[in-house]
């Protein structure tokens, strides 16, 4: 959750307060800041919407969602069954380049369960939903179309993102080599090799699949995962597949690619991952922020043909069904001989 400070929800807000709330069904409360001139929106057109939530504590508004920051529009049918029709009734005053805010006591929303609501809400406070009519469509198709370029430009923004990042991170990661005198090669894509110990063969290149230890750490050292610690609950190697044969393996993160193509079997080696090389904007558990660094602590134990590879994955896949029959069968010898009947 993050203080709200975008410009058009600001704007929106202010018009918003020189209104007065109109009442809708169950405890809604809306107001229209009408910006249109066009027709009033038709069951059986489609809406896109900009949509904002946050929490209002009389105060100050805190921002949960945006659909400005997390993507592309909103796109939605509008009928009485893909919308709540306390929701149905407000949204079928709008029109094109209408903004609406639409608030809710929260002691309405969590009036069944109130143990479920959050720590940081409070009765009193105002859920607030903020909407922008971006376009109405008359049919699926011009939605479709609107809903593809809408993808394009997301692509197109997450890439320049990506890239402003990455030389963050790269500037960080030079940074951290300076200070504790690390010696690492770049990687065609921006990740760090750190050579550990110096293999012998071919360089690993799209033809291959690997077989690899591995333990992953954050920048300032908290292990997040590990196949050599017993732990984390996976101690067996780590088939990583290289090739486009999706059946031959575990694809990986794009800066484990990048570094396991510049060294050979019997590797070890540090693997120094941007974060648009490795999980980007996503927050992965407990461990792993948003926007994190990471470093792997990386041994290729053995490099494996298609053929080789192939071979590998089927007798995995038999040693589990061996497992799972074992297990089947510890249950049946467990459970009471019902066949024996007391006469």
């Amino acid at each position: 959750m993050r203080k709200i400070s975008l410009f058009t929800l600001a704007v929106i807000l202010l018009a918003a307060c020189q209104q007065n709330f109109k009442k809708g069904d169950k405890g809604l409360e809306y107001k229209i800041i009408s910006n249109g001139n066009g027709p009033k929106i038709k069951v059986g057109q489609f809406m896109q919407l900009q949509i904002a939530q946050y929490i209002n504590n009389g105060k100050s508004d805190s921002l949960l969602n945006d659909s400005r920051t997390a993507g592309s529009p909103i796109i939605e049918p509008f009928d009485s069954t893909s919308v709540p029709p306390e929701y149905f009734k407000i949204l079928s005053q709008v029109k094109k380049n209408d903004s609406l805010v639409i608030r809710l006591i929260v002691d309405s929303m969590f009036a069944q369960n109130p143990g479920s609501m959050p720590p940081f809400i409070k009765k009193g406070y105002h859920f607030i939903t903020t909407v922008k009519v971006v376009n109405i469509f008359n049919t699926r198709d011009q939605a479709d179309s609107a809903n593809v370029a809408e993808m394009k430009i997301k692509q197109v923004k997450d890439s320049i993102e990506s890239i402003k990042i990455l030389a963050q991170d790269d500037k960080t990661l030079q940074d951290f080599f300076k200070k504790k005198n690390i010696k690492a090669t770049k990687t065609p894509l921006g990740a760090y090799v750190e050579m550990v110990q110096p293999g012998t063969g071919a360089i690993i290149d799209t033809s291959v699949v690997v077989k690899v230890n591995y333990t992953g750490r954050t920048m300032d050292g908290k292990m997040f995962d590990s196949n050599t610690d017993s732990s984390k609950g996976h101690v067996e190697p780590l088939i990583v597949n290289l090739t486009n044969d999706m059946s031959l393996g575990t694809s990986v993160i794009k800066g484990w690619t990048d570094g396991l193509k510049t060294i050979n079997k019997g590797t070890k080696a540090k693997f120094y991952i941007p974060s648009p090389l490795a999980y980007g904007k996503q927050k992965i558990g407990e461990d792993i922020d948003a926007n994190s660094i990471l470093v792997f602590d990386i041994e290729v134990l053995d490099v494996l043909n298609k053929e080789q590879a192939r071979a590998e994955v089927e007798a995995k896949k038999m040693e589990r069904k061996l497992k799972q029959q074992r297990y089947m069968d510890s249950i049946k010898k467990a459970m009471p001989d019902t066949s024996k009947r007391i006469k």
